[in-house]
């Protein structure tokens, strides 16, 4: 099995992902969703109100 840092897999670290949100005033979303329509129903949202 390979050995990955987490930032290889494209994975952050919230710490500073928190820092950096509240250092430039917006937010972090966290979604709960049970299957790919509710997913897209999420994407496409997130999309056209281009955030």
């Amino acid at each position: 099995m390979a050995n990955y840092r987490f930032q290889d897999l494209g994975l952050v670290n919230t710490k500073g992902m928190f820092k950096r949100a509240n250092e430039n005033g917006y937010s972090i979303p966290a979604f709960n969703f049970a299957n790919l329509e509710q997913l897209q129903a999420i994407l496409n949202a997130s999309h056209e109100a281009n955030s």
